[in-house]
């Protein structure tokens, strides 16, 4: 198969919902309205509730790039499913997940019904969630790379 007959698996939803790992309670992957896929309360959700506790691999984002690099051709329809789930801890330093969570859909909000506190570091609500209600989080609230934040991608920020 060709590079340009490879298809992007995470553009598949029954695909994204079998492979994501099932690490927030009371949620669904679903259409969004804001940006691909997001993820839906299937329950309600109270203000300052706990939803993730984060775990992963503390990696230098120079280290995890010249990993992707080496892998991202052996495993190209998942390489954008594989090499997505990170959160930076400062503009040097990544803590990287193996497989993708719930949590990597939760789409970009200014005005968002969750977000990332430390020690140790979580997911919180920041306000009732009613069913149905997409969730939310503020990515400039995260410690991005320049890389990041001077993606033509990611202007959406």
């Amino acid at each position: 198969m060709s590079a340009s007959q490879v298809v992007d698996k995470t553009q598949d939803l029954d695909f994204v919902k079998a492979a994501t790992l099932n690490t927030i309670a009371k949620t669904d992957i679903q259409q969004s309205d804001l940006h691909g896929f997001g993820l839906f309360a299937t329950g309600t959700m109270n203000s300052e509730q706990i939803l993730y506790l984060f775990d992963g691999q503390v990696v230098s984002i120079e280290d995890y790039e010249k990993i992707e690099n080496l892998m991202a051709q052996q495993i190209e329809p998942y390489k954008n499913y594989i090499f997505m789930e990170c959160n930076y801890l400062n503009n040097k330093t990544l803590l990287v997940r193996n497989f993708r969570t719930k949590y990597s859909y939760i789409n970009h909000s200014r005005t968002p019904n969750t977000e990332i506190r430390y020690h140790p570091m979580r997911l919180v609500t920041l306000s009732d969630i009613a069913i149905g209600d997409e969730l939310t989080i503020d990515y400039r609230k995260e410690q991005l790379s320049d890389d990041y934040l001077t993606n033509p991608e990611k202007q959406f920020l």
